[in-house]
Parts: C-alpha cells; structure tokens; sequence
C-alpha cells in the first residue's frame, strides 16, 4: 500500500509539473479565422488598392514571410509608373525588398541612388528617406552628396539622410540616435524635423534604457494638442525594454494611446496601430480585430491593413 502512495505522489507530481510549464510556455493564440482574414485584408490591399497602400501591403505581406507574387505584381507596376515621381521610389522600395537574387536587388537600389545623387530630383527626399528605410547608409551611395547634405540647414532631405547614416557603423547608429533624441527634448529644430527624428527612433529601435527613460517621461508630460503626442507615445512603446512592459509607466502610455485612437483622425489612427505589431497582447485582439473589420474604402484601407498587420505579428510570436 505504502508503494501504491509513493507511485501516486510521483504521478501526480509529474502531472502537476507538466501542467505548470504547459502554462509558463503557453503561445499567444489568434483564432485561426482570424488570422486568415488578416492575410485576406492584405492580399486584397495588394491587388486592389492604389499607390502608396499597394505599397504599404506589400512590405507588411513581405515582413511576414509570404510573398503572394509581390514581386511579379510590382515587376508590372513599376514598367508603367516608373517615371512617375515619389511613386517610382516606394516601387523600387518593394522590389528590393521583394528580390531573391543579389543582382535584382542592386538593381532597384542603383534606380533609388541614382535620384538620391540628383540634386534636380523632386522625390530626392524620398529616395534618402528610403535608403534609410532600407538600412542602407547614404554614404556608401556617395561621400560626396551625402557630406554636402549633412553639411546643409536642417530640413527633412537632412533628417532622412542623417537617419541613414546610423547603418554606416555601430558608433554613428549610437551617435544619430543620441542626436535624435537631442533634437525632440532639446532643440529648437521645427516641428517636421522632430517628426522625423521620432519616427526614425521608432523604427530604429533598442535605444538606451536611459534614453527610453528619458523618452517615456516626455510623452507622459506631452500635451495632447502637441503635434508630437501620438508619435512620441508610439515611439516610447515601440522602445520599451521588456523587463518594463508591465510597468506603471508603459500601461500609461498604452493607455494614453489607446484613448488617443478613438479621438484621432483616420491618419493618426493607422499610424498608432502600426505600434501594436510590437507591443500586442492577446488582450488587444478585438481591439485590432474591430478595426481590420472597417473595410476598404479610401479612409479606412491604412487602417485596416495596420490592424492586420498587428495581428499577424502577433500571431507569429506563438508560431
């Protein structure tokens, strides 16, 4: 009978043990209607949509690993708009992204230097923006018009093209973002340049915990009418260490967030879902799933796609 005890204990121990670690390692879970809904919204985008939301479908269905035949559909789009100003510039931005081969890849990137070099070029500014979108540092293009842009007043060409020169080493990725969070907290810069040094710190990412600290104190004090309250909320989220997602500070800032979302204009609105790709929990699903739901009119299909987007970062966390 003692054996029979003793054989129980060790049974139930086990049992109790499994079910403990099935609960520490438990993956976030999206319905799987859900999730195949998301994919939908995006492959429609891609194939419906005009322009810059073709664009923008494109590289969230990029970043997620399935190409749903971007390239061949971007291959077409750019032979009849490839002389069309600003649009040619995120086409080049997709088909690089979306090549295989290191050959087609330069390719597109040779189209987007080429109108970065040209000081006549009126999307000369996305082209810089672009390069750094692609973590490409300008100076690899040229040190001559690189230096002659670093060297001149502070304007967005500036900004963008300063951006791109945290890709040139780990030392100047330090430098521009220390530089950058100079310029929100202390400059006199204008308001567009600060948009652009919040933004590129929010796709940047992993600054410093003290400049996070730093950070999240400014968008905690921000004013709500700020020109820069939603993007500083946004960045601070997008940079919050892991061992500070629980704290007191980022459930504000996410709070602060969330309610700016349901007082924002359509614009602000996908700008403020774009985050949720990096701070989502299962707890935000309906959130993110009400908005997917909008539909595909001109003033929803931004939001739509970044709430899908979320959706499929999240789900991938527990795939």
């Amino acid at each position: 009978m003692r054996f029979l005890k003793v054989i129980r204990y060790i049974i139930l121990v086990l049992i109790s043990t499994q079910i403990i670690s099935c609960q520490m390692n438990k993956k976030p879970f999206v319905s799987e209607s859900v999730v195949k809904s998301a994919k939908d919204k995006l492959q429609y985008a891609l194939e419906n949509s005009s322009k810059w939301q073709k664009v923008h479908a494109a590289e969230y269905i990029l970043n997620h690993g399935y190409s749903n035949k971007v390239y061949d559909i971007f291959v077409e789009e750019e032979k009849q708009n490839r002389n069309e100003p600003y649009y040619r510039i995120g086409l080049w931005r997709v088909l690089n992204q979306a090549a295989i081969s290191s050959e087609e890849k330069n390719q597109w990137l040779d189209s987007i230097s080429k109108v970065y070099e040209d000081y006549t070029s009126v999307d000369r500014i996305h082209a810089a923006e672009t390069l750094a979108k692609l973590k490409i540092s300008p100076h690899t293009i040229s040190v001559k018009v690189t230096d002659s842009v670093l060297k001149s007043a502070h304007d967005p060409m500036w900004a963008y093209t300063y951006w791109g020169t945290a890709y040139t080493s780990e030392k100047e990725m330090n430098q521009v973002k220390n530089k950058f969070m100079d310029i929100i907290l202390n400059s006199n810069e204008s308001t567009l340049v600060k948009r652009i040094a919040v933004y590129a710190l929010f796709k940047m990412k992993n600054i410093s915990a003290q400049n996070w600290d730093i950070l999240c104190s400014r968008a905690m004090n921000e004013p709500m009418d700020s020109p820069l309250y939603t993007s500083l909320l946004t960045c601070t989220l997008a940079n919050t260490p892991k061992d500070s997602l629980l704290s007191t500070r980022a459930h504000k800032c996410r709070e602060k967030l969330e309610k700016q979302i349901y007082s924002s204009n359509n614009n602000e609105i996908s700008a403020s879902l774009t985050v949720y790709q990096d701070i989502a929990t299962e707890e935000d699903i309906p959130l993110l799933t009400s908005f997917m739901e909008k539909g595909f009119d001109e003033d929803n299909i931004e939001i739509t796609m970044a709430a899908a987007n979320a959706i499929l970062s999240f789900d991938s966390q527990g795939r």
